[in-house]
Formats: C-alpha cells, sequence, structure tokens
C-alpha cells in the first residue's frame, strides 16, 4: 500500500510539472486535475486525512473551472442571438441539442418596412425576433407589436390554420426563421425539446394578450379577438 502511495505521489508531481508546459489554461486545468487527483489518492493511502481533503477541495475547483471553461467555449462558438434564445429563453443548455436547433433555423437581418408574413398566408414561418420590432395588422387594423425575444408564426404553428395577421418590420430587425416540419418532427422526437418550445410560446401568446388587452382598455381603440393558448 505504501508503495502505490509513493507512486501515486510521483506520478502527481510529474504531472504538476507537466502542467507547466501547457499552452493553454484549458489544457493546465485538465493536467492540474490529473495531479490533484493523484494526491488526493496518495494522501488518502497514506492515512493523511488532512491532506486528502485539501487535495480534493483542489480537484473540486479544477473540475468546476474545467466546466465554466467548457460552457464559454459552446457560447463562443454560438451568435450571441442564440445564447439569448437557447439558454435564457428556452432553457436549453445540452450543446447536442443547440447544435440541432441550429441546425434548423436561419438568421437574417431585415430592414423597417420589410413583410415577414401576410395574413391567410399558407403555412407561414416560425420566425424567432432577436432584436427590432415589428407592428402586427389584421385586416389593415394594427393589433398588435413584436419585439425582441418573441416569436411571429406561433399561433399558425399551433392551429395549423393559415396565418391570422400581417407582419410589418418598423426598424432594422435580426430575426431567425425555422424550418417548420423539421423542428415539429425533432420536437416530437425529443420531449423536453417539446415542452421548452411550448412553454416559450405560450409565454409569448400570453404577453401579447396582455398588450392586447391594455390596449383595448384605451378609449377608441378596437382590438382583434384574443388567440387561444395551447394547453
Amino acid at each position: 500500500m505504501a508503495g502505490l502511495a509513493g507512486l501515486l505521489a510521483y506520478a502527481a508531481a510529474l504531472a504538476a510539472i507537466g502542467a507547466m508546459a501547457a499552452t493553454s489554461i484549458r489544457q493546465l486545468r485538465y493536467i492540474m486535475l490529473v495531479a490533484g487527483i493523484g494526491a488526493c489518492a496518495h494522501f488518502a493511502l497514506a492515512g493523511q486525512i488532512g491532506w486528502a481533503i485539501i487535495a480534493f477541495v483542489f480537484v473540486a475547483v479544477n473540475a468546476i473551472q474545467i466546466s465554466v471553461l467548457r460552457r464559454r467555449a459552446r457560447r463562443g462558438a454560438m451568435l450571441e442571438e442564440e445564447v439569448g434564445l437557447f439558454d435564457r429563453l428556452l432553457g436549453i443548455e445540452d450543446p447536442g441539442r443547440q447544435q440541432r436547433l441550429r441546425d434548423l433555423m436561419q438568421w437574417r437581418d431585415v430592414e423597417a418596412g420589410a413583410v415577414l408574413m401576410r395574413q391567410d398566408q399558407p403555412d407561414p414561418p416560425l420566425i424567432y425576433v432577436a432584436r427590432g420590432a415589428a407592428r402586427v395588422e389584421c385586416d389593415g387594423r394594427v393589433v398588435g407589436t413584436c419585439g425582441p425575444q418573441e416569436f411571429l408564426g406561433e399561433m399558425s404553428l399551433v392551429s395549423g390554420q393559415t396565418a391570422s395577421a400581417t407582419v410589418i418590420v418598423t426598424e432594422p430587425t435580426r430575426v431567425a426563421t425555422f424550418d417548420r416540419d423539421a423542428l415539429a418532427h425533432y420536437a416530437r422526437a425529443v420531449p423536453e425539446v417539446d415542452t421548452a418550445l411550448t412553454h416559450a410560446l405560450n409565454r409569448g401568446l400570453a404577453a401579447k394578450v396582455r398588450r392586447m388587452n391594455e390596449a383595448a382598455s384605451q378609449p377608441g381603440d378596437k382590438i382583434a379577438p384574443e388567440p387561444q393558448l395551447r394547453g
């Protein structure tokens, strides 16, 4: 047992020396993690519990920092708009699922006056607005607005009907258009994604209904009927 403890001590020391040759913070963290594990095992076998605890804390701190570095690396590969959509709006942190969703969307910048969808348009796209604004018109009347971190076309996605309104961009806007059929297929295959998407769409619809109700309370305003939320 003492011989094994000695070998672990040598291994930990050599790993610590090797860490000095690391060319990146990530490499340094991984090598020091190995060194810490070796040191932790050495002290445990040697019966030096106090030092074993200290070595364990060292390992835990390195593991946490490696996790932070990996998360930052994943985010660095994504657009800031995608981070906002996946992390903050949908709450999807799995990098594989994030990448699959990225494959189903196309980003573009649109100028004021551009029409994102028209009333009665069949199979309108599902659009995510990252920044900017648009107005929503029904039968020629303005019935609402859409701003950052909101979806367009969710009612048609839920009901399967044509677009209920026309959406016109009112300022330079950054949007992502989803492949509706592929998104629906993926959501059916992955319940967690379906749940996250459903909750996000329902929150967006609820916010739009609230704004419509507030506008309806103003004298002289006429608002179209409220959309129905998915249960």
